[in-house]
């Protein structure tokens, strides 16, 4: 997905562990928070830096407090395997995604889910082996959908899928055919072919941003490559799909048509392509609140003959008639807002966390060059209706930010997002929660070596 796993260093994991049993955890706010008392719990995530997963560790409140994940405490759990990759289904259900390392075994690494039961962090459903990785994933009603280009017997997106509610069965077998030029969506890329930057669900349709890739046509080893060039960087193309778990040819994601937007068509609108990228996974962009779709373009692919991005970051909206019989259409004509313009940043992920605002994830730097994979630690408040931008405060500049872990913790009944942050200056990582109105609040801190994340559970959802 995946997550930011960067090492603080022997050194420092000394002095942690040293401070965790120190007279001064007997101090108010230093204490282990406690756990399994509530129906909704924060989970935890950490690594000691030398085991191959994850621990997850439950706390009622993470307002203040130290957990200490060196310890076996709050219900630890130990989910094993390489790089996990973490997904939260609505506050019921938290997916560990485990993906084969080269040349292992699908069977070595188990995904797994995780739910409440009076209170404690169970496991959901039997463990499932994907065999292989997902760039790509979303939620589509009660599934789990995820993609990756494949090489080989031509190029083709793989599609895997989870049913989520009873979680036993991963189906890995799923193709989409990209190579053919001739035929949609391909033939409407002017030569290049595709992979997917996002894709989500909206009512009975599946929606994927296509990024385009441009290649020699016997040149196999370029196609499924995570870095690419392209000479349509200036364009968005979103791919409407109908889903059929039960299809025979195991083409699942049954094509229905193309939405494409150039930005030489908008002069003064332009937008790019949807492609929110983490070590080649992707979970951001394509948007739905309600009844409309956003479409957030960070647009930080650049044409082939380009030194940097041309165009901003920028959202978009399909809404009201551009939505035909529940089928998505078109792009609204009277929607656009400029997010480089407007928050001086490229965009790399955005959150939901109700009322309409979107929590912003941007790159530090403004402008071009701020699109460097690791520097994105600016973030902002930006509400889709009123198009208002508010920067975070209470947050740690930039510069002094170390790490942050991709995993969050959503509450939109609260309409809260909490992150989970390793500081340059060696004290302990914490975790900071950010409201709707753009205000950020420290609150406990986590003992660790290295930071993977904090997701919320909530039972009876």
């Amino acid at each position: 997905m995946k997550k930011d796993l960067r090492l603080i260093g022997l050194g420092m994991l000394a002095c942690a562990i040293t401070a965790c049993t120190s007279d001064d955890d007997t101090n108010p706010g230093s204490t282990t928070p406690p756990n399994g008392n509530s129906t909704e719990q924060y989970i935890v995530m950490s690594s000691s830096g030398e085991s191959n997963g994850a621990y997850l560790q439950q706390v009622d409140s993470i307002a203040s407090g130290l957990l200490d994940a060196t310890s076996n405490t709050n219900n630890r759990i130990f989910f094993s395997g390489n790089n996990p990759d973490f997904v939260n289904y609505g506050n019921k259900y938290l997916i560990g995604m485990n993906y084969p390392s080269q040349g292992g075994s699908s069977s070595d690494y188990i995904t797994k889910a995780w739910k409440l039961s009076d209170g404690t962090m169970v496991q959901h459903g039997s463990g499932l082996a994907l065999d292989g990785d997902v760039k790509a994933r979303g939620i589509f009603k009660n599934y789990l959908i995820g993609l990756s280009d494949q090489t080989g017997d031509g190029h083709y997106e793989r599609v895997k899928f989870i049913e989520l509610e009873n979680f036993n069965r991963a189906v890995v077998d799923g193709i989409i055919d990209c190579d053919n030029l001739d035929a949609e969506p391909a033939s409407l890329m002017e030569g290049e072919t595709w992979g997917v930057g996002d894709l989500a669900g909206y009512g009975d349709y599946v929606l994927m941003a296509y990024c385009t890739k441009h290649i020699e046509p016997d040149d196999q080893s370029t196609r499924a490559k995570a870095t690419y060039s392209t000479d349509l960087a200036n364009n968005l193309y979103i791919g409407v799909y109908e889903f059929d778990p039960e299809d025979s040819q195991k083409e699942y994601l049954k094509y229905q048509h193309t939405i494409v937007r150039k930005s030489a068509d908008h002069p003064g609108q332009e937008a790019g392509q949807i492609k929110g990228n983490n070590r080649s996974r992707t979970e951001t962009g394509i948007e739905v609140v309600g009844d409309d779709i956003y479409l957030f373009c960070q647009s930080t692919i650049k044409n082939s003959d380009e030194t940097a991005p041309q165009m901003p970051s920028a959202v978009l909206r399909i809404s009201g008639s551009n939505i035909d019989n529940g089928m998505p259409v078109g792009i609204d004509s009277d929607y656009y807002v400029n997010l480089t313009e407007k928050t001086g940043h490229y965009l790399w992920r955005c959150y939901y966390i109700g009322d309409n605002k979107f929590c912003l994830q941007l790159f530090s730097e403004p402008g071009n060059s701020g699109v460097a994979e690791g520097s994105h630690k600016k973030f902002g408040i930006f509400d889709v209706e009123t198009m208002e931008y508010n920067e975070v405060s209470g947050l740690p500049s930039p510069s002094e930010i170390q790490d942050i872990a991709l995993p969050v913790a959503i509450d939109e009944s609260r309409n809260t997002i909490t992150f989970e942050m390793q500081l340059a200056d060696g004290s302990r990582a914490a975790l900071y929660t950010i409201d709707k109105d753009g205000n950020a609040v420290r609150g406990m801190e986590v003992n660790t070596e290295s930071i993977l994340g904090v997701s919320l559970l909530k039972e009876d959802q």
